[in-house]
């Protein structure tokens, strides 16, 4: 029997027969998935692009007419909180965000003042706004590992010794001074700062992120013997036996040259010893180390020669670069493993991507028009096991969620000090030191490498705990604005008094603007949120409790949760 899940992916780009064969002849009547209704489509396609609710005025649009939708995801990827994503989608794939990374409070940056959560977060955040760039300007997605650019902040200038323009401010696109080669992200000192390379293991683990992140290509998932009888306790005896002994050789014939253009970096920092700034993370004298180690040149799956920049000029071209960036980006918003995306899909994607000249933009508005994206279900219990319906928010996209819909961000400022300087201030939903992202169902960059895609207990927890905070804040912050226009959520309800016919006209908005349902006043989900208003209303008197408790019930739904 055919797998289902290639039933569905055939389906989704319209090229299934309605039967297909199976072994011996046996007949599989294939089963079309069910779309999502428009609005709940273009709610899907807002949280995966930006970690938001589409505005209002877009969903009553697509809910009058449906052909309204591409032009609602068209403004979407103009939007800044899809350059987030977009960090977010890469510092998932290149594991950047460690907060155990802690540079010494030494230097320019003690004289400075700064937080250690600050330079923590700027300085692993660098290579991510390269990327953001690159796709925020439209720019082909290449150039991610061909640009001749880094970015930096006042903190990313100190830290490695960039030129930075104080009267401009904030993250600025600027060049390295040290002469290495223009190779975007590989060229980005962050990177190598946060993989390193300890021992005899010669930059081999930092090209399998490489090869890994933008290849899709990982060294460590081939199904290869190991001979036991290699002594990996000698240094000398492993050297030889990636050269000579066939089951090593098998991979590190591509894995060694790979690794070889790496040498010109500093293998690692061992952070307390830093006395001052900037880290000198280039070493161009090292080029030539693979002559006394590995012994094998750099090279590119067996084209050899080049700097840096020229690999990176191999990777833009090679075509499992594009394939995983369709991989990637599919992966991300349907909330699956990049490696678990059916192939048609993302071949489909690719296509798509390639043609547009590498616009991530291009690649990224047709995963989210997809019929594959756009499937909600399949009514037939022997398919529905091969289609993911609802989607699990990401902590970082209920961050942006939260702060979109009620403007609370769940920001605290930790109260000692760090090696001996101040932490700083933490969000708790995009943090793992002394925030909840780990728990809540993100990864740490470390030790939780692959985030969890259903619900858990301290992902409930956590969540439950965002709304009843998000809830408090929103109502106090839109009764204390008399206009009523400029308010976040409740628009047509005043402190005042607990008005029937204005709190159902306000939840048929509520309704709306949070789930994507189109509900008529008197419809029963409307009258349920009434109930629940009318109840805490009647025990305390109290209409901000009130509503305070409704949306806390509200912002904690599966349809929350999920989308």
């Amino acid at each position: 029997m055919i797998r289902p899940v290639l039933v569905v992916a055939l389906l989704a780009w319209g090229c299934a027969s309605p039967v297909e064969e199976g072994p011996e002849g046996q007949r599989h009547e294939v089963v079309e998935a069910v779309p999502l209704p428009p609005t709940a489509h273009l709610i899907r396609a807002a949280m995966a692009l930006t970690g938001t609710r589409p505005p209002l005025a877009d969903l009553q649009a697509v809910a009058a007419d449906p052909a309204a939708l591409p032009t609602a995801i068209d403004r979407l990827l103009e939007q800044p909180q899809f350059g987030e994503t977009i960090r977010d989608l890469h510092a998932e794939s290149l594991l950047l965000r460690w907060d155990l990374l802690l540079l010494p409070h030494v230097g320019i940056l003690a004289e400075r003042g700064v937080d250690r959560a600050a330079v923590n977060r700027s300085v692993m955040e660098a290579p991510l706004r390269l990327i953001e760039r690159v796709v925020m300007e439209d720019r082909p997605y290449g150039e991610i590992v061909t640009a001749p650019t880094t970015m930096a902040d006042r903190i990313v200038a100190d830290v490695w010794g960039l030129p930075y323009d104080d009267a401009a401010g904030g993250w600025q696109e600027v060049r390295w001074s040290d002469g290495r080669p223009a190779a975007g992200i590989l060229s980005s000192s962050a990177m190598w700062l946060r993989h390193r390379s300890a021992g005899f293991n010669l930059h081999r683990e930092r090209a399998n992120v490489l090869s890994r992140a933008l290849l899709c290509w990982d060294f460590l998932d081939r199904d290869l013997p190991i001979d036991g009888s290699v002594d990996l306790s000698d240094p000398r005896a492993v050297a030889r036996a990636v050269v000579a002994n066939p089951d090593c050789a098998a991979c590190h014939v591509t894995l060694d040259p790979l690794a070889s253009y790496l040498s010109i970096f500093r293998p690692l920092v061992v952070e307390p010893l830093v006395t001052g700034y900037p880290i000198a993370m280039y070493q161009p004298e090292r080029a030539d180390d693979w002559i006394a180690t590995t012994g094998r040149p750099p090279g590119f799956f067996g084209d050899v020669g080049g700097d840096l920049a020229e690999l990176g000029r191999k990777i833009a071209a090679d075509p499992r670069f594009s394939l995983c960036a369709a991989r990637r980006f599919l992966g991300w918003f349907a909330g699956m493993d990049p490696m678990e995306v059916p192939h048609e899909e993302a071949a489909a994607l690719q296509a798509v991507f390639v043609e547009s000249g590498q616009s991530a933009k291009a690649l990224a508005r047709a995963a989210v028009l997809s019929p594959f994206l756009a499937a909600s279900h399949v009514e037939d219990e022997a398919e529905a096991a091969a289609l993911t319906g609802y989607k699990k928010a990401r902590p970082e996209q209920l961050a942006r969620l939260f702060e979109d819909l009620t403007g609370f961000r769940w920001e605290v400022e930790i109260p000692f000090e760090v090696g001996g300087a101040p932490f700083g201030t933490v969000d708790l939903a995009r943090s793992d030191l002394f925030g909840y992202r780990a728990l809540a169902g993100g990864i740490d960059g470390y030790f939780v490498t692959v985030p969890a895609r259903t619900m858990s207990t301290s992902a409930s927890l956590f969540l439950r705990r965002y709304a009843a905070r998000a809830a408090g804040h929103v109502v106090e912050a839109d009764f204390a604005t008399s206009d009523p226009a400029a308010r976040r959520l409740l628009r047509r309800v005043e402190p005042g008094g607990l008005d029937e016919a204005a709190a159902r006209a306000q939840l048929v908005d509520l309704h709306l603007r949070l789930y994507g349902e189109v509900l008529a006043p008197d419809d029963v989900p409307i009258t349920e949120s009434w109930s629940i208003l009318r109840a805490v209303h009647g025990r305390t008197g109290d209409v901000r409790h009130a509503w305070k408790t409704l949306l806390t019930a509200m912002l904690q739904d599966v349809k929350i949760a999920y989308y």
